[in-house]
């Protein structure tokens, strides 16, 4: 995942992973493997636009917020502007759920309610 400010380069690949880390840096892994060449192989390129291969994982039900269940893994080529950011890709493909202070709280209506809720870490999941 580069970012919501970031700009992203035609080719690339942006992912967004529903964890309960903080100190998660890098991200943990999407579970599907992220290939642009897979994801986007058969979209052709478009003059003035670029293809960007999305992967949003919703995470483990390990962590999953107390009455909801884990959406399905999104992949999907999106054509977009040039001057697209993390932002603009994420809001032109799915619902965002933000903190007034632009924070990315939730995709697709997932999780439903709650915005960067501290858990302690599920016992499925200590290592």
């Amino acid at each position: 995942m580069t970012g919501p400010s970031v700009e992203i380069a035609d080719g690339s690949v942006e992912g967004w992973v529903f964890t309960f880390d903080s100190s998660d840096i890098p991200s943990t892994p999407p579970s599907v493997k992220p290939l642009f060449s897979k994801i986007c192989g058969t979209t052709k390129a478009v003059p003035g636009l670029k293809r960007i291969a999305l992967v949003v994982d919703f995470g483990s039900p390990l962590i999953a917020p107390k009455g909801e269940k884990v959406a399905k893994t999104i992949t999907r080529c999106v054509v977009t502007a040039k001057d697209s950011l993390g932002i603009d890709l994420l809001a032109q493909e799915l619902k965002l759920r933000t903190a007034s202070s632009g924070f990315v709280c939730g995709l697709n209506g997932y999780p439903a309610k709650e915005c960067g809720v501290e858990i302690a870490t599920p016992k499925g999941l200590k290592k």
